[in-house]
């Protein structure tokens, strides 16, 4: 039973960021945060150096998260979870970047993503990273 708790927790600390929706909407959230949309967007008309490295570092931790979440398959004794695994995995990554995809190609993505949604540059970047990269690389039959 401490197990499936444990990793109950996990799963939810790992989804929880994909229902923060816009920082000022969100107060238990807005503290938590070091930049918001708005910060990243200018990185990418002034800062491509700056903004490269944030999205290498948040496509790095979607792997890792990616890599986490499927490690709770099943997990000790949990039941058959692959569901609550695959919908974990969506929304931490949901995303199917093309192999040799380079950083400076995801860059422009999510650059041009920030450019294209004004209205939402006062939220999360990391939810509008993830929500850049599923529009621009889907996954096959949403997975």
């Amino acid at each position: 039973m401490r197990a499936m708790n444990a990793a109950a927790t996990i799963l939810l600390a790992l989804t929880l960021p994909a229902f923060a929706g816009n920082v000022p909407d969100r107060p238990l959230f807005s503290d938590k945060v070091f930049f918001n949309g708005n910060d990243v967007y200018q990185w990418c008309q002034h800062d491509k150096a700056s903004v490269q490295t944030y999205v290498g570092g948040m496509y790095d931790m979607s792997v890792h998260g990616a890599f986490v979440i499927d490690g709770l398959r099943h997990f000790g004794t949990m039941p058959n979870n692959d569901v609550e695994v695959d919908y974990a995995l969506n929304r931490v990554v949901g995303f199917c970047k093309p192999e040799h995809a380079p950083l400076e190609q995801m860059t422009d993505v999510f650059c041009a993503y920030l450019t294209n949604t004004p209205a939402e540059r006062n939220g999360l970047p990391s939810i509008m990273f993830n929500d850049a990269l599923k529009k621009a690389w889907p996954c096959p039959d949403g997975k």
